[in-house]
């Protein structure tokens, strides 16, 4: 039986640095799992005693402003991506433009004893970049230089997908970067970044070179493989918030040419036959090839309504038309499409065509890696949960997508770099999408089918999960998460963060002291 998640996780007034001093960090998690309780944020205590001169003192420390309740600019500052944390309001935002806004902001949370949140782009599935205390707003950093003659890029940490795909449009080079146009670098990288050009080109995170840090402490590090080489290490894969604040990132592109790309359709009762081939066709691919096969029903207007159930294939080849034809060939001669597009494109133009902002308004979304292709019975029980969706009136539907491994992301050894999922075949993902405007009882419909689905498929998948798809409703998420690199980035929390300033429900852990 599915564990049954909170549709509204309620806020609490007992501080999370308390509640560790009582219980430790273990227990927290137990009662995430069992209440949805909504701990997010770094720092300590509440708000509650924190007087409007102190709140002053921090505006006249920043370039930037510090915006408050009732401001003109606070209700569309405060929202998160995922709407269902919207009720998690800060009491003031800083709004940095530069390194030292996020310095004195932090140092300023510290002396104050005020919790804290970071933002980057806001699209943290979990929430976590909420808080009801100070939200760190970097997306005003959004700068991006690009040398033509090394195509070394420089990127600050607001700078969404997009403003890196134009700066490095003119240079003819490309980062492997994510889909979702609005997604911020700074959450992207950290997390080990996977997009359709990670099979050739790596993860976002192996095109890192440098990065420069806000530790807890108000010192501004400058982290490469030679400087700070543990904190760098642990920038890539181990995710956001844990050790500092990233300002800035450094990336060396890659020259990219034409590509073709493919976006196919199928009528559900086709997925037992077109998904056993779709997989075969990723697993024996040139790492040129990149696959998102998926499954899903939109939403409709109409609460409650589901549209027609499909299956379905997307991604491009770093080469042309003719020859993705010859690797598309078994699946296509199996079932017709319902949408059949395969076509020549520019690298650029691909981008484009792949552009889309998902999922939208409230989600739930969870994940896990697979290391083998699924047998029919795991197949049987993806199309079984697409069919089954309860339905809501919010277009982007429910469903799953699997995505493509292997490649580039697995020529490099998985104790390199903090992300630890690099023999994995398939990252899958099983989402759900309602609308604000539906009603509790169909979000919690939406999160029930969620969880069922993720049970059903652990018989086919692994115990570990993919950070950047964070999931408060993970069973041990730090194993799940990083795996065997857990303990070395334990130690590099526990030696840059001995305060444990930086912490939210499913943080790096502290080392924990021996008796």
């Amino acid at each position: 039986m599915a564990k049954r998640a909170r549709l509204i996780e309620p806020t609490t007034s007992m501080t999370r640095r308390q509640f560790v001093r009582r219980t430790g960090k273990a227990a927290l998690g137990l009662i995430i799992l069992s209440q949805g309780g909504l701990l997010s944020g770094c720092g300590s205590t509440s708000t509650s005693g924190t007087s409007s001169s102190t709140w002053d003192e921090l505006a006249q420390r920043l370039q930037g402003s510090l915006v408050r309740p009732g401001d003109a600019s606070y209700g569309e500052l405060y929202l998160p991506f995922n709407r269902r944390y919207e009720d998690v309001r800060p009491q003031g935002i800083a709004s940095c433009l530069d390194p030292s806004d996020v310095r004195e902001s932090v140092l300023w949370a510290r002396e104050h004893d005020v919790p804290v949140a970071i933002r980057s782009g806001g699209h943290n599935y979990a929430g976590y970049s909420t808080t009801e205390g100070l939200l760190i707003d970097l997306g005003q950093m959004q700068s991006v230089d690009v040398d033509d003659d090394t195509g070394i890029a420089t990127v600050q940490v607001g700078a969404r997908n997009t403003d890196v795909y134009e700066s490095l449009q003119p240079h003819e080079a490309a980062i492997s970067a994510g889909r979702c146009p609005t997604v911020a670098i700074g959450g992207l990288v950290l997390g080990g970044g996977i997009g359709f050009s990670s099979r050739k080109l790596g993860l976002t995170c192996d095109s890192l070179l440098e990065t420069e840090i806000v530790t807890a402490d108000g010192q501004i590090l400058t982290c490469n493989e030679k400087e700070n080489e543990d904190l760098f290490w642990a920038c890539r894969g181990g995710s956001g918030g844990n050790f500092g604040v990233n300002v800035s990132y450094t990336f060396q592109a890659t020259p990219v040419e034409d590509v073709s790309i493919y976006d196919l359709q199928w009528n559900l009762e086709d997925g037992e036959k077109v998904l056993p081939a779709l997989q075969e066709i990723a697993l024996q691919a040139p790492d040129d090839f990149s696959c998102r096969m998926g499954g899903g029903r939109s939403g409709e207007e109409d609460s409650g309504g589901r549209g027609s159930p499909n299956v379905n294939a997307l991604g491009q080849y770093f080469g042309p038309r003719e020859d993705l034809l010859e690797i598309l060939e078994p699946v296509l001669r199996l079932a017709e499409p319902t949408k059949k597009v395969i076509e020549d494109k520019t690298f650029w133009q691909a981008k484009d065509y792949f552009f889309h902002n998902t999922p939208i308004d409230r989600f739930q979304v969870k994940s896990t890696l697979v290391q083998q292709e699924l047998p029919e019975q795991g197949i049987e029980e993806l199309l079984r949960n697409v069919d089954s969706w309860p339905g809501s009136s919010n277009e982007d539907g429910g469903g799953f997508a699997m995505f493509a491994l292997g490649g580039a992301i697995s020529g490099i050894p998985k104790e390199e770099t903090a992300y630890v999922h690099r023999d994995s075949r398939f990252l899958l993902a099983i989402d759900s999408s309602w609308a604000s405007s539906d009603s509790d009882r169909t979000g919690q419909a939406n999160i029930d089918w969620v969880e069922g689905f993720a049970d059903g498929m652990r018989a086919y998948t692994t115990e570990y999960a993919y950070q950047n798809f964070i999931d408060r409703s993970q069973a041990d998420p730090a194993h799940a998460y990083y795996g065997d690199n857990l303990n070395r980035l334990i130690d590099i929390k526990s030696r840059h963060d001995p305060d444990d300033f930086f912490q939210f429900a499913q943080s790096v852990p502290q080392r924990q002291p021996t008796a």
